[in-house]
């Protein structure tokens, strides 16, 4: 059960790190990053399921894949920058973490300009159709 392998990675990497960190603090720091690295290759299969619905929902409505690529790289932007910000609060760093968090709202905020823009032409065409 892939739930149990994400809890017990979690559970092994905190127990380890608080451990380790009398001793070795500075390898302490390291562990819930790699505990979080397996976390993240676990659900690496389920992220393949997920971009094939999504896929097949844009070739069903009729999204241009263009827009599709927009939109997953802004979900992947928002979940690389919070698990990178939540990595540096963690660790201590919460002002780098901010800092993360807000160029990946940027980033997005500058993702999302060409699909904002397509939505105010099809409003456009539709108030003066």
């Amino acid at each position: 059960m892939e739930l149990t392998k994400i809890i017990g990675i979690g559970m092994i990497a905190a127990v380890l790190s608080l451990t380790v960190k009398q001793t070795r603090p500075e390898i302490a720091f390291a562990l819930p990053i790699l505990g979080a690295a397996g976390i993240l290759f676990c659900l690496v299969p389920h992220l393949k399921g997920i971009l094939s619905m999504f896929w097949d929902i844009a070739d069903r409505v009729g999204i241009e894949s263009g827009y599709l690529k927009l939109i997953i790289k802004m979900i992947g932007v928002a979940y690389l920058c919070q698990f990178s910000a939540e990595l540096c609060k963690d660790a201590g760093e919460g002002a780098i973490g901010s800092k993360i968090e807000l160029g990946g709202k940027l980033l997005i905020l500058s993702l999302s300009v060409p699909i904002v823009y397509r939505l105010l032409e099809l409003v456009h065409a539709i108030i003066y159709f």
